[in-house]
């Protein structure tokens, strides 16, 4: 009984390192350069056209490289929970990565490489492939839903920040000292 616990104590040290050098990790990439450009994101039924940010990033290695194929679940959860921080409302944010078209198809890629082996591989291609056509509606709900698998207790998703907002929070957490908005 005493080992059964003494094992659950290590797996869960293990655990808590694993997380906070992934976390580590999504903080150092936001001092990378980044452009921001404004694309119109076409709307069903007719409806206004409505302002989307994508960043394009200076990359210093490979896509390839940040996103491996054999990637583990977890590493997939903490890539994407990092990314939907720049799309929503929440009283505390832990981890931060630019989401970018290149990272957003690069973990679809990955995703569907591993599919045998994701236990939650249709949650991350539903929000990853709406991600790719610049659906971000539901940013808060893919957040929350991820937040859950990590067991998320403090930092629930309450919206989905405005376009201003949002590029407020890019300036803040990535590091940008001037803010190229171009329009498509």
């Amino acid at each position: 009984m005493k080992n059964k616990k003494t094992v659950l104590i290590a797996s869960g040290i293990i655990a808590l390192v694993l997380i906070t050098i992934s976390i580590g990790y999504f903080n150092e990439t936001k001092k990378d350069n980044v452009t921001i450009k404004e694309k119109s994101k076409i709307t069903n039924h007719g409806a206004p056209a409505v302002p989307v940010i994508e960043i394009e990033e200076k990359r210093k290695e490979p896509i390839e490289i940040e996103f491996i194929s054999l990637m583990e679940e977890y590493q997939v959860r903490n890539a994407i929970h990092g990314m939907s921080h720049q799309k929503v409302r929440a009283a505390d944010k832990w981890g931060f990565l630019p989401m970018t078209q290149e990272r957003v198809e690069r973990l679809i890629e990955v995703v569907e490489m591993n599919k045998s082996s994701y236990d939650n591989d249709e949650l991350y291609l539903d929000i990853l492939n709406r991600w790719a056509n610049n659906d971000f509606s539901r940013a808060d709900k893919d957040h929350n839903a991820i937040w859950t698998l990590q067991g998320g207790n403090v930092g629930r998703a309450t919206g989905v920040l405005t376009f201003e907002e949002e590029k407020e929070f890019i300036k803040k957490y990535f590091n940008i000292e001037v803010i190229d908005v171009t329009s498509d």
